[in-house]
Protein backbone atom coordinates (compact mmCIF):
# COMPACT_ATOMS: atom_id res chain seq x y z
CA UNK A 1 0.00 0.00 0.00
CA UNK A 2 3.04 2.44 0.89
CA UNK A 3 4.23 1.74 -2.59
CA UNK A 4 1.53 2.08 -4.53
CA UNK A 5 1.34 5.86 -2.20
CA UNK A 6 4.33 6.68 -3.29
CA UNK A 7 4.29 5.49 -6.55
CA UNK A 8 1.23 8.05 -6.82
CA UNK A 9 2.85 10.97 -5.81
CA UNK A 10 5.49 10.53 -8.19
CA UNK A 11 3.08 10.32 -11.15
CA UNK A 12 1.81 13.61 -9.92
CA UNK A 13 4.82 14.88 -9.33
CA UNK A 14 5.98 14.19 -13.06
CA UNK A 15 2.60 15.29 -14.08
CA UNK A 16 2.89 18.51 -12.59
CA UNK A 17 6.24 19.00 -14.12
CA UNK A 18 5.34 18.44 -17.32
CA UNK A 19 2.57 20.49 -17.36
CA UNK A 20 4.47 23.38 -15.75
CA UNK A 21 7.09 22.86 -18.46
CA UNK A 22 4.43 22.80 -21.17
CA UNK A 23 3.33 25.78 -19.36
CA UNK A 24 6.09 27.72 -19.72
CA UNK A 25 7.26 26.83 -22.99
CA UNK A 26 3.58 28.44 -24.37
CA UNK A 27 4.13 31.62 -22.69
CA UNK A 28 7.63 31.88 -23.82
CA UNK A 29 6.10 31.45 -27.27
CA UNK A 30 3.93 34.12 -26.44
CA UNK A 31 6.56 36.53 -25.11
CA UNK A 32 7.57 39.42 -27.72
CA UNK A 33 10.48 41.46 -27.20
CA UNK A 34 10.22 44.77 -25.13
CA UNK A 35 13.08 45.70 -23.81
CA UNK A 36 16.77 44.99 -24.10
CA UNK A 37 20.08 44.79 -21.25
CA UNK A 38 23.34 45.02 -22.25
CA UNK A 39 26.10 44.50 -19.59
CA UNK A 40 29.24 44.99 -20.01
CA UNK A 41 31.74 43.33 -17.69
CA UNK A 42 34.26 45.71 -15.74
CA UNK A 43 32.88 48.66 -17.25
CA UNK A 44 34.10 51.05 -14.22
CA UNK A 45 37.65 50.09 -14.79
CA UNK A 46 38.19 50.11 -18.19
CA UNK A 47 35.90 52.22 -20.00
CA UNK A 48 36.12 51.35 -23.74
CA UNK A 49 32.19 50.83 -24.11
CA UNK A 50 29.03 52.00 -23.06
CA UNK A 51 25.40 50.55 -23.97
CA UNK A 52 24.67 53.10 -26.30
CA UNK A 53 27.71 51.60 -28.68
CA UNK A 54 26.11 47.94 -28.90
CA UNK A 55 22.53 49.43 -29.91
CA UNK A 56 24.26 51.71 -32.34
CA UNK A 57 26.21 48.45 -33.60
CA UNK A 58 23.10 46.45 -33.63
CA UNK A 59 20.98 48.94 -35.63
CA UNK A 60 24.32 49.85 -37.94
CA UNK A 61 23.58 46.02 -39.03
CA UNK A 62 19.93 46.25 -39.39
CA UNK A 63 19.40 43.47 -37.01
CA UNK A 64 16.13 43.55 -34.98
CA UNK A 65 14.62 42.89 -31.89
CA UNK A 66 11.86 44.75 -30.33
CA UNK A 67 8.77 43.88 -30.77
CA UNK A 68 9.78 40.16 -32.45
CA UNK A 69 8.67 36.95 -30.74
CA UNK A 70 11.49 35.86 -28.39
CA UNK A 71 12.14 32.71 -30.20
CA UNK A 72 12.60 34.42 -33.25
CA UNK A 73 15.51 36.49 -32.22
CA UNK A 74 18.93 35.30 -33.93
CA UNK A 75 21.09 35.23 -30.81
CA UNK A 76 23.76 33.53 -32.48
CA UNK A 77 23.73 36.49 -35.22
CA UNK A 78 23.70 39.13 -32.35
CA UNK A 79 26.50 37.27 -30.97
CA UNK A 80 28.96 38.00 -34.29
CA UNK A 81 27.73 41.55 -34.98
CA UNK A 82 28.79 42.48 -31.41
CA UNK A 83 31.67 40.85 -31.68
CA UNK A 84 32.93 43.01 -34.83
CA UNK A 85 34.04 45.05 -32.14
CA UNK A 86 37.47 44.52 -31.76
CA UNK A 87 37.63 46.05 -28.25
CA UNK A 88 34.92 43.09 -27.30
CA UNK A 89 36.52 40.01 -25.91
CA UNK A 90 33.35 37.70 -25.72
CA UNK A 91 29.31 38.11 -26.28
CA UNK A 92 26.53 36.27 -25.15
CA UNK A 93 22.81 36.61 -26.21
CA UNK A 94 19.96 34.99 -24.27
CA UNK A 95 16.31 35.79 -23.60
CA UNK A 96 14.04 35.37 -20.54
CA UNK A 97 10.72 35.18 -20.09
CA UNK A 98 9.78 38.18 -19.12
CA UNK A 99 10.47 39.29 -22.68
CA UNK A 100 13.84 40.92 -21.87
CA UNK A 101 17.12 40.29 -24.22
CA UNK A 102 20.47 40.05 -22.43
CA UNK A 103 23.49 40.69 -23.66
CA UNK A 104 26.35 40.42 -21.70
CA UNK A 105 29.71 41.79 -22.51
CA UNK A 106 33.55 41.39 -21.43
CA UNK A 107 36.18 43.57 -23.16
CA UNK A 108 39.84 43.41 -23.59
CA UNK A 109 42.31 45.16 -21.71
CA UNK A 110 45.31 47.08 -23.30
CA UNK A 111 48.81 46.88 -22.01
CA UNK A 112 50.43 48.78 -24.78
CA UNK A 113 49.61 52.28 -27.07
CA UNK A 114 51.56 52.03 -29.96
CA UNK A 115 52.26 55.16 -32.19
CA UNK A 116 53.60 54.78 -35.54
CA UNK A 117 56.02 57.37 -37.31
CA UNK A 118 52.63 58.70 -39.50
CA UNK A 119 50.84 59.02 -36.23
CA UNK A 120 48.42 55.58 -36.38
CA UNK A 121 47.86 54.92 -33.30
CA UNK A 122 46.48 51.59 -31.44
CA UNK A 123 46.90 49.70 -28.81
CA UNK A 124 47.91 46.17 -27.91
CA UNK A 125 45.97 43.56 -25.95
CA UNK A 126 47.93 40.31 -23.47
CA UNK A 127 47.09 37.90 -27.03
CA UNK A 128 48.37 40.62 -29.55
CA UNK A 129 44.84 41.88 -30.83
CA UNK A 130 45.47 45.15 -32.15
CA UNK A 131 42.58 47.57 -30.63
CA UNK A 132 41.16 50.72 -31.54
CA UNK A 133 41.95 53.55 -30.05
CA UNK A 134 38.91 55.88 -27.81
CA UNK A 135 38.34 58.88 -27.36
CA UNK A 136 36.00 58.15 -24.35
CA UNK A 137 38.34 56.34 -22.75
CA UNK A 138 42.35 56.20 -22.64
CA UNK A 139 43.88 54.05 -20.17
CA UNK A 140 47.21 53.87 -18.47
CA UNK A 141 49.96 52.04 -20.48
CA UNK A 142 53.25 51.70 -21.39
CA UNK A 143 53.69 53.90 -25.00
CA UNK A 144 56.13 52.66 -27.75
CA UNK A 145 56.72 55.20 -30.69
CA UNK A 146 59.16 56.28 -33.07
CA UNK A 147 59.90 54.99 -35.88
CA UNK A 148 57.46 52.21 -36.44
CA UNK A 149 55.73 51.67 -39.76
CA UNK A 150 53.09 49.20 -40.34
CA UNK A 151 50.28 47.99 -42.90
CA UNK A 152 47.84 47.36 -40.19
CA UNK A 153 44.65 48.46 -41.13
CA UNK A 154 43.23 50.00 -37.41
CA UNK A 155 39.51 48.67 -37.30
CA UNK A 156 39.88 45.37 -38.84
CA UNK A 157 40.62 41.76 -37.16
CA UNK A 158 44.52 41.76 -36.58
CA UNK A 159 46.69 40.17 -34.58
CA UNK A 160 50.24 40.65 -34.57
CA UNK A 161 51.55 37.17 -34.07
CA UNK A 162 49.33 36.10 -36.89
CA UNK A 163 51.24 38.62 -39.52
CA UNK A 164 53.59 37.01 -42.17
CA UNK A 165 57.30 37.95 -41.42
CA UNK A 166 58.22 40.97 -43.43
CA UNK A 167 60.77 43.77 -41.73
CA UNK A 168 57.76 45.90 -40.80
CA UNK A 169 56.04 43.03 -39.16
CA UNK A 170 59.00 41.52 -37.38
CA UNK A 171 59.23 45.20 -35.35
CA UNK A 172 55.55 45.03 -34.66
CA UNK A 173 56.23 41.53 -32.93
CA UNK A 174 59.73 41.73 -30.47
CA UNK A 175 57.85 45.11 -29.58
CA UNK A 176 54.96 42.57 -28.61
CA UNK A 177 57.45 40.49 -26.95
CA UNK A 178 59.30 43.20 -25.34
CA UNK A 179 56.63 45.24 -23.78
CA UNK A 180 55.25 41.68 -22.59
CA UNK A 181 58.04 41.00 -20.54
CA UNK A 182 57.79 44.50 -19.29
CA UNK A 183 54.17 44.17 -18.29
CA UNK A 184 54.73 40.96 -16.51
CA UNK A 185 57.95 42.03 -14.77
CA UNK A 186 56.70 43.59 -11.30
CA UNK A 187 59.61 46.10 -11.51
CA UNK A 188 60.01 47.07 -14.87
CA UNK A 189 55.97 47.50 -15.10
CA UNK A 190 56.08 49.85 -12.34
CA UNK A 191 59.78 51.37 -13.84
CA UNK A 192 59.28 52.08 -17.86
CA UNK A 193 56.47 54.52 -19.19
CA UNK A 194 57.89 55.19 -22.36
CA UNK A 195 59.63 52.96 -25.11
CA UNK A 196 61.58 54.63 -28.44
CA UNK A 197 62.44 53.10 -31.33
CA UNK A 198 64.80 55.30 -33.34
CA UNK A 199 66.53 54.94 -36.75
CA UNK A 200 68.39 52.17 -36.07
CA UNK A 201 65.25 50.29 -34.97
CA UNK A 202 66.75 49.98 -31.29
CA UNK A 203 65.20 50.28 -28.39
CA UNK A 204 65.19 53.66 -25.76
CA UNK A 205 63.24 53.51 -22.30
CA UNK A 206 62.14 56.29 -20.57
CA UNK A 207 61.87 55.20 -16.71
CA UNK A 208 59.82 57.06 -14.54
CA UNK A 209 62.28 57.35 -11.53
CA UNK A 210 65.45 59.02 -12.74
CA UNK A 211 66.57 61.42 -15.67
CA UNK A 212 68.21 58.80 -17.38
CA UNK A 213 67.07 56.93 -20.56
CA UNK A 214 68.11 53.42 -21.21
CA UNK A 215 69.82 52.23 -24.16
CA UNK A 216 68.60 48.95 -24.64
CA UNK A 217 69.88 48.42 -28.04
CA UNK A 218 68.27 45.72 -30.11
CA UNK A 219 65.63 43.15 -28.71
CA UNK A 220 68.81 40.20 -28.68
CA UNK A 221 69.47 38.75 -25.18
CA UNK A 222 66.78 41.37 -23.80
CA UNK A 223 65.93 39.11 -20.67
CA UNK A 224 70.24 39.30 -19.78
CA UNK A 225 70.40 43.11 -20.22
CA UNK A 226 67.26 43.44 -18.06
CA UNK A 227 69.19 41.15 -15.47
CA UNK A 228 72.20 43.31 -16.08
CA UNK A 229 70.15 46.79 -15.43
CA UNK A 230 68.34 45.35 -12.38
CA UNK A 231 71.79 44.62 -10.92
CA UNK A 232 72.74 48.11 -11.70
CA UNK A 233 70.15 49.85 -9.75
CA UNK A 234 71.09 47.45 -6.69
CA UNK A 235 74.58 47.66 -6.67
CA UNK A 236 74.98 51.08 -8.40
CA UNK A 237 72.43 53.72 -8.44
CA UNK A 238 70.86 52.95 -4.74
CA UNK A 239 74.41 53.56 -3.39
CA UNK A 240 75.37 56.64 -5.86
CA UNK A 241 71.80 57.97 -6.23
CA UNK A 242 69.45 57.95 -9.03
CA UNK A 243 70.49 61.86 -10.45
CA UNK A 244 73.93 60.78 -11.72
CA UNK A 245 73.61 59.87 -15.32
CA UNK A 246 71.86 60.57 -18.94
CA UNK A 247 72.37 57.55 -20.46
CA UNK A 248 72.15 54.11 -19.46
CA UNK A 249 74.02 51.64 -21.94
CA UNK A 250 72.94 48.20 -21.89
CA UNK A 251 74.43 47.28 -25.65
CA UNK A 252 77.72 46.00 -24.76
CA UNK A 253 78.01 42.15 -23.18
CA UNK A 254 78.70 42.21 -19.21
CA UNK A 255 78.82 45.27 -18.77
CA UNK A 256 76.65 49.22 -18.64
CA UNK A 257 77.91 52.18 -20.06
CA UNK A 258 77.00 55.05 -18.08
CA UNK A 259 77.29 58.85 -19.05
CA UNK A 260 77.14 61.28 -16.56
CA UNK A 261 75.14 64.31 -16.38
Amino acid sequence: MKILKKTAIWIIIVIYLLLAVAFISNRYEDQFCNSIVVSIEDSQKTGFLIRDDILKLLETNEIKYLGKPLYKIDLDSIEKTVKTNQIIHSCKAYTGVNGILHIDISQRTPFVRIIEQNGKGYYLDKEGNVLNLSTRYSPLVVVVNGFIQSSIRVGQPVNVLNLPDSNRNIKLKEIYKLTSYIHNNQLWNSQFLQIYVNKSGEYELVPRVGPHIIILGSIDDYREKFDKLEMFYKEGLNHIGWNQYVKINLKYKDQVVCTKI
